[in-house]
């Protein structure tokens, strides 16, 4: 029996479903959430590996050693912990997300090398970024905004090409040349995605509904660690969308009219 066949439907090649702009923030943030979550136990466990005694250390002083009332002390330890040792996770996280669109499975021993192998680079990029962010802090509150957007993406070309330092600096300004006000904006979606949960667990701390332990601290560290990870993921794919936009036709006449 034969099906139905409707004389006035076009051919099948000519059902073409509309692409998804790789340039929208919400196709940025879905393919972000679609790493973070298929790869999710590879993450958690890069994380857990720097994090987990980093942590422990951190929570350890802040217990025996700083005190409640240095919270100075403790904030400048916890920086050097992140300047030095959650690089290497930073770049982990970075090096499982540039994997996986090539299909490739990165095991945690094989991201973790991965950081160490460019913690140099990471080092010295995130070194000057501070520098930079620090001192246009000091003079004004206004170059400081206009800074921060333009260096997100710094970590993530370190890792997908291999610079560092200033050239990483420059190169992911140009990325978000004309695009400063989306990054800003996906910066914004993140402190807000990041900070709910870490004010959530914060207040549960302070009414002792969560237990006052140093290693309970330890472990509510860890477990904000292991979702700022999704951030990491996130400023990967903008680094990755707003390097393949001279791809895309549309950009490339825009870029045609501005020039």
């Amino acid at each position: 029996m034969s099906e139905f066949i409707n004389p006035y439907a076009p051919p099948a090649a000519e059902i073409v479903s509309p692409a998804r702009d790789s340039l929208r923030t919400g196709t940025i943030l879905s393919k972000a959430w679609l790493i973070y979550r298929e790869r999710f136990v590879v993450i958690a466990f890069t994380i857990m590996l720097i994090w987990v005694p980093c942590e422990l250390l951190s929570s350890y002083m802040d217990a025996f050693t700083f005190g409640e009332d240095d919270l100075r002390k403790s904030l400048k330890f916890s920086q050097f912990l992140d300047n030095i040792f959650g690089i290497i996770a930073t770049a982990g996280v970075i090096h499982v997300a540039l994997y996986h669109n090539s299909g490739s499975q990165v095991s945690t021993g094989q991201a973790f090398v991965a950081g160490l192998r460019n913690w140099p680079k990471m080092w010295w990029t995130n070194f000057l970024s501070t520098i930079v962010l620090a001192f246009s802090l000091l003079l004004l509150v206004v170059p400081f905004f206009y800074l921060f957007p333009r260096l997100a993406l710094a970590e993530s070309v370190v890792m997908s090409e291999g610079l560092s330092g200033n050239a990483a600096l420059t190169r992911s300004q140009e990325l978000v040349r004309g695009r400063y006000w989306q990054m800003t904006g996906i910066l914004l979606i993140l402190m807000v995605l990041i900070f709910l949960p870490m004010a959530l667990l914060i207040g549960l701390s302070a009414l002792d509904i969560m237990s006052d332990h140093w290693i309970a601290d330890a472990a509510m560290s860890v477990v904000l660690d292991i979702m700022s990870a999704f951030g990491t993921v996130c400023l990967f794919c903008a680094y990755e969308a707003f390097s393949k936009r001279g791809d895309n036709p549309a950009e490339k006449g825009s870029q045609i009219l501005l020039s």
